[in-house]
């Protein structure tokens, strides 16, 4: 498994849509959920006991494929862990994503351990880094998650381009804008008050790099370091001891953490 550092290619911004943080990231459309309903119960009801147990084997079968997985990819996969489900957490409001403290680590998982945990093992291990590095819909679900804190910080997230075959481009080439909402940026902002926040974000950027989306998490730390260098726009200044955490987990070699000195870091050989 390969965790250095990719080049970072600059991204060129695009215009991006103005998002209500208070929304649920997903809607299913009324009709679909009266067919869904309709279809589950069975056209007829001599299907009706067929169809009972080819729901039962289907959950059975889904139960058996999650069993030797992480409790990460469990997570993204839709399982109950502990009592949550990423579809849950992504509808919780803005006052109980600032108010509850072990969700973010299953959310964002990094390889380091965290004193705050859902689970003891929410932690990023090789096949969980290999497994979202591989698979699009892991990394979609994960879009999803960071499209909520976003919102949560009072950002605009767009995703401009997904299809690799678009001009040429790579999965790692396409195009994201992160920028600050005028609107909800000043509120939102102020939950950054708290340390915790500035942990958060540290948290995400490592996690996006080391489960192989560079793109969102470069346009993330850039987003952070127009704030930081423009000094406007935002409620409390970012402090630069602050900004050389976000600044270690976006730049760093992956396998040096961000709260590894610089003395300790140059014994991998980069600081």
């Amino acid at each position: 498994m390969d965790l250095t550092e990719p080049s970072l290619e600059p991204v060129e911004p695009r215009k991006s849509e103005q998002s209500d943080s208070n929304e649920p990231v997903d809607h299913l459309n009324a009709a679909a959920i009266k067919d869904f309903e309709q279809s589950s119960r069975g056209a007829t009801e001599e299907g009706t006991d067929q169809t009972i147990e080819d729901i039962s084997q289907a959950d059975l079968q889904t139960k058996k494929d999650l069993a030797g997985l992480s409790p990460v990819l469990r997570f993204y996969k839709g399982d109950n862990i502990q009592g949550r489900t990423l579809e849950e957490i992504l509808e919780w409001s803005d006052s109980k994503l600032e108010y509850t403290h072990d969700f973010i680590q299953m959310l964002f998982p990094i390889p380091e351990r965290s004193n705050f945990m859902l689970h003891p093992a929410a932690t990023l291990d090789e096949q969980t880094i290999e497994a979202f590095r591989n698979d699009p819909e892991l990394q979609a679900s994960m879009r999803m998650a960071l499209a909520r804190m976003l919102r949560f910080f009072g950002f605009d997230y767009q995703i401009v381009s997904l299809n690799p075959d678009t001009e040429g481009a790579t999965a790692s080439q396409r195009l994201v804008q992160i920028v600050p909402n005028p609107e909800t940026f000043p509120r939102a902002a102020r939950n950054w008050m708290n340390s915790h926040n500035d942990l958060r974000i540290t948290r995400i950027i490592r996690c996006l790099r080391c489960c192989g989306m560079e793109t969102e998490a470069r346009d993330f730390y850039r987003a952070l370091r127009h704030l930081h260098t423009s000094r406007t726009g935002h409620p409390r200044k970012i402090s630069d001891r602050t900004f050389m955490y976000w600044t270690r987990a976006a730049k760093r070699d992956l396998r040096i953490p961000p709260d590894m000195s610089d003395a300790e870091a140059e014994r991998f050989g980069g600081t």
